[in-house]
């Protein structure tokens, strides 16, 4: 946890230069304020994942969040800051509403014509079974689940800059942190006679990368090294399965990749590098273990289709990922394929600025956890995820949904951490408004996340029309005209 909040802090201060020079050549600058307010009423007939047992509960349950947002723009900077409270009241399983919250600051810098920065903080906390409508239904993940009413709490920060060496060489770095903690909250289901304790996982995680970019007219290469300092840490009941324990580990990783435009509107990536796992220190619960380091080759692919009207696209990864929920390393097969598709023959709305559109997201993913003291490979979880979704946006700021989510994990009694085989299927009522509807300037939300396309034009470059519109949200002018 100090080391979390010590880098933070150190991560704010790196691009305080540049952000000052920036802020200091801006001349006109714009901002808004606005009022939000987002809504969800679902019904499931497993409320908080419990495993295939008989101890499922259905339920219906309500979400209200109320925030606001801020932005600022100028020639150089744009800001937006955004808080929301979170209202969840479940009918059935729940006497009284639970209030919780989050919040996040993200910027955008252009210091030079050839320099970019982007930095984010965020926040809060949430039950986990709802977490799921922060994301539109083509943008979920799959990721393992722990049963139960859990709650989260996380922050996160990090810190990208690009450079425009030449025409066909950019170099970039990035940092990041995180912290987050799950709570199980067992002790509210004790009783007198028979109290329980809760199981607290605890991790943090703090890293950087640095990279180097070679261009062509229609390809591209990038290599990158990087690492991370990680810390796990569990507090768990007396006789439990797995008791309190406490890893201390290095992550380095390397990482080249390779982008090619198949035609102006379909892209491949494909990428491929190795990650260590090395232990440090001693855990004080378990002084006398020898551990001992792994190697992990990972690999991804990427198939990307990105059209005026939409965007779809198919991944294959093999990755190593700290799982927040299980506060261990996990080595994660996945398959996703996402689409974004306009419904425009409903109405007659242009395809740039569609006011129905279908989302969508199915995934599968086979997880191994890694062993802290082998650093073998455990276990086998496989978990699947289905998300559909229609979002209607009648204008900008405006937007109604109906939604699907179906989740089955498998279980593993052989894992070192067990975890829980459950299926879930939900239904959900979305509203969300913004007041007012315009807003002055937005941080892109394309640039910190990897490009698929060798030109990068699908990074949504400020300033220029966008190569991928976000058709979940309508245009704050207005219709854009059809394009022709």
């Amino acid at each position: 946890m100090r080391l979390s909040v010590a880098f933070i802090a150190v991560l704010g201060a790196v691009p305080l230069g540049l952000i000052a020079a920036s802020a200091t050549r801006a001349h006109a600058q714009a901002q808004s304020w606005h009022a939000t307010i987002n809504a969800e009423g679902a019904v499931t007939d497993n409320v908080f994942a419990a495993p295939n047992d008989g101890s499922r509960q259905a339920d219906l349950f309500f979400q209200v969040r109320p925030g606001f947002l801020y932005t600022r723009g100028s020639p150089r900077a744009i800001q937006e800051l955004a808080a929301e409270a979170e209202i969840i009241h479940y009918v059935l399983n729940g006497k009284y509403p639970s209030v919780t919250g989050r919040g996040s600051w993200r910027s955008f810098y252009l210091p030079s014509p050839r320099t970019e920065v982007i930095t984010g903080f965020g926040g809060g906390t949430g039950v986990l079974t709802a977490l799921s409508t922060q994301a539109p239904a083509d943008q979920t993940q799959v990721q393992l689940q722990p049963i139960g009413r859990v709650t989260l709490v996380q922050g996160d920060a990090n810190e990208y800059l690009s450079y425009v060496v030449s025409r066909e060489y950019r170099a970039y770095q990035s940092l990041f942190a995180r912290f987050d903690q799950t709570n199980d909250h067992a002790d509210e289901r004790g009783t007198v006679d028979m109290p329980m304790d809760p199981t607290i996982l605890t991790s943090a995680e703090a890293g950087f990368g640095v990279g180097a970019e070679r261009t062509w007219v229609n390809d591209a290469i990038a290599f990158e090294v990087g690492g991370s300092v990680q810390r796990f840490q569990r507090n768990a009941p007396d006789g439990a399965f797995q008791g309190d324990r406490l890893d201390r580990q290095l992550a380095p990783r390397i990482r080249g990749q390779y982008r090619h435009d198949l035609s102006r509107r379909k892209s491949l990536a494909a990428d491929a590098g190795i990650v260590m796992i090395i232990p440090y220190g001693t855990d004080p619960d378990h002084p006398d273990e020898v551990r001992k380091r792994g190697i992990f080759p990972v690999a991804g692919v990427t198939y990307a289709l990105s059209e005026y009207w939409g965007r779809a696209g198919l991944q294959v990864r093999r990755d190593v990922t700290p799982s927040t929920f299980i506060a261990q390393n996990t080595v994660n097969n996945s398959a996703t394929v996402s689409a974004a598709i306009p419904l425009t023959q409903i109405d007659g709305s242009s395809r740039r600025a569609p006011h129905y559109v279908l989302l969508g997201t199915a995934a599968l993913q086979r997880t191994q956890i890694i062993d802290p003291v082998s650093s073998k490979l455990l276990s086998s979880v496989t978990a699947g995820r289905l998300d559909l979704g229609i979002l209607y946006t009648p204008r900008a700021g405006l937007s109604y949904g109906l939604r699907y989510e179906l989740l089955i994990q498998t279980g593993d009694a052989q894992a070192e951490q067990p975890v829980t085989g459950f299926y879930r299927n939900t239904l959900y009522l979305t509203f969300g408004y913004r007041y007012p509807e315009k807003v002055v300037a937005r941080v892109p939300k394309k640039r910190a996340g990897g490009a698929v396309r060798a030109d990068r034009k699908d990074m949504q470059p400020v300033g220029a029309e966008p190569v991928i519109p976000d058709v979940t949200e309508q245009s704050d002018t207005g219709d854009a005209e059809e394009d022709r």
